[in-house]
């Protein structure tokens, strides 16, 4: 991350949200006044403040937006429901310790979304995916301006990322691209993990395949064209998924570790954020990690199984990935079973995206994986109105 949009030189994580933030402002999913208005009054080594500053953004844009929609302007209800959104979402960065506090955000912020989704071009629609003895939640989008069966965009949710904050970091984009789109709570995110109390697991396929299960009943998806997204922890995820799970069209693996060593990964963090890591993970303490195949997140000797094309992107300014992160995606493009694979190494552009999962400007991730996409046939339909002009000549 570039030091001149680092917020606190000293506090690479508090900076590194503040960054994602700034990234989504090009989505108009968050602004970038309202992002430096809370920043000003952050005291970075008191996270009471982190949360407190967010929370009162957060609120205050919920406020608007209800008198908005009470005056009938869906518009900026829309709007200030989605920064709200992600507000409420960079306020809970800071609460490791309350599960009743992150519950009550989870459920805020499903509650704006799907406020502001009524007014969206494609609505989202509330989905279940069928997992042991529970039921996960998701988003289920299908533009409709394209009559049958579509290609459909699988993305996978990060170590602590929200399948809502997925859904502004990606839908949009690829459904004016003519996908379908879907996302959903894995086991270890969100409410899956707060209240169901499903942790994650090495063997990913053994959730997400429930997830292509799900995807196969739906007559607006072509069986044949589902391409996978996995970014951070999910980067993992998705080549794991798409070695043993050979439904997939395509895989895409953004900003992935190869193999998880969890003691170098976990002791650099602040205490709160290696706190959330091991409950993600079902694990009490780094010493529990020790001779634990449970924990061996490690993808040597399996990844020869990838049968469909794969891009692996890399950015050159990229640090959670520890240790050697360059190293570790090499091999991870390098062991590809894939006779189609690509290996996009993002560096020296003006431009940016150099960061972890490009989130200082998201806008070069949609344009490598489109232009991937495109590579093997699986690039975006022809745009809404020229579409319907074919159709008028």
């Amino acid at each position: 991350m570039s030091i001149e949009f680092s917020r606190w030189p000293n506090n690479y994580m508090m900076s590194y949200q503040v960054t994602k933030a700034l990234g989504m402002a090009s989505l108009g999913a968050t602004d970038v006044t309202e992002i430096y208005e809370a920043c000003k009054k952050i005291d970075p080594d008191d996270k009471a403040t982190w949360h407190r500053e967010w929370l009162i953004t957060a609120q205050a844009l919920e406020k608007h937006g209800k008198e908005a929609e009470t005056a009938g302007n869906w518009y900026t209800a829309r709007n200030c429901y989605i920064r709200a959104c992600n507000y409420y979402r960079i306020a809970e960065y800071a609460v490791m310790d309350d599960d009743a506090e992150k519950i009550c955000i989870f459920k805020k912020v499903n509650e704006l979304f799907e406020a502001a989704g009524q007014y969206f071009d494609v609505p989202p629609e509330k989905i279940e995916v069928d997992y042991e003895d529970v039921k996960l939640d998701g988003y289920f989008f299908s533009p409709s301006w394209i009559e049958g069966p579509k290609p459909t965009v699988f993305a996978l949710n990060g170590g602590d990322e929200w399948s809502i904050e997925n859904y502004f970091w990606l839908g949009p984009a690829f459904l004016s691209c003519g996908y379908n789109f879907l996302v959903y709570d894995q086991p270890g995110t969100g409410l899956s993990m707060y209240e169901k109390g499903k942790g994650r697991r090495a063997d990913s396929e053994a959730f997400h395949s429930r997830a292509i299960d799900f995807l196969l009943t739906r007559p607006e998806v072509d069986p044949d064209k589902i391409i996978v997204h996995g970014e951070s922890f999910a980067a993992y995820d998705s080549l794991r998924f798409a070695s043993f799970d050979h439904r997939i069209a395509a895989v895409i693996s953004d900003g992935g570790t190869h193999a998880f060593d969890w003691k170098a990964m976990l002791s650099w963090m602040p205490p709160s954020l290696a706190a959330h890591g091991m409950r993600i993970l079902g694990a009490e303490s780094l010493e529990d990690f020790a001779e634990n195949p449970r924990f061996a997140y490690d993808l040597e000797g399996v990844l020869h199984q990838i049968e469909c094309p794969l891009l692996v992107m890399h950015g050159a300014e990229e640090i959670l990935v520890q240790p050697n992160p360059l190293t570790q995606a090499m091999k991870n493009y390098e062991q590809a079973g894939s006779t189609n694979k690509t290996f996009f190494a993002i560096e020296d552009r003006r431009l940016g995206g150099l960061e972890h999962c490009q989130v200082d400007n998201i806008n070069v991730l949609h344009e490598v994986a489109l232009n991937w996409l495109c590579s093997i046939g699986l690039g975006p339909a022809a745009p809404a109105n020229l579409r319907n002009c074919h159709r008028r000549s």
